[in-house]
């Protein structure tokens, strides 16, 4: 749950906590009814510091991590929606890590490969109109 949902659950408990608190008492104890309500509430802002301390500690990103990051092209990322045995994917890393001599990628085989596959597969695929629908 977020930092905003223990919020409302903090000053739910403490409308609560306070209506209880001056139920509980009846007007000849009002003084301590207060002192109820007072406590609570402190309670509620005691937490409410602490999930903003936690909630505003940056994200921490170990190294090793972070390295399987810089290296791994997204095309070859399964969680990213990639594929590692597909041609984006060989095209990307050679582009990353191929190099020759000139300090230049060569990937123009990769290239046309690419270029290929793409003219097959359509950008889009045209509707399919049910009997409902139309024509």
């Amino acid at each position: 749950m977020g930092p905003v949902t223990w919020t409302v659950i903090a000053v739910v408990a403490s409308i609560g906590a306070g209506f209880g608190a001056g139920w509980g008492l009846k007007p000849d104890s009002a003084a301590e009814a207060l002192a109820a309500q007072a406590q609570s509430i402190d309670a509620i802002l005691d937490g409410q510091t602490e999930i903003l301390v936690e909630a505003s500690k940056p994200i921490v990103i170990d190294a090793e991590l972070r390295s399987e990051l810089a290296e791994v092209p997204v095309q070859c990322r399964v969680k990213a929606g990639g594929d590692p045995a597909s041609v984006q994917c060989q095209w990307a890393t050679c582009l990353q890590f191929g190099q020759s001599s000139a300090n230049r990628p060569e990937c123009s085989d990769i290239r046309d490969l690419l270029v290929e596959s793409l003219k097959e597969t359509p950008a889009c695929a045209d509707p399919e109109l049910s009997p409902v629908e139309g024509e």
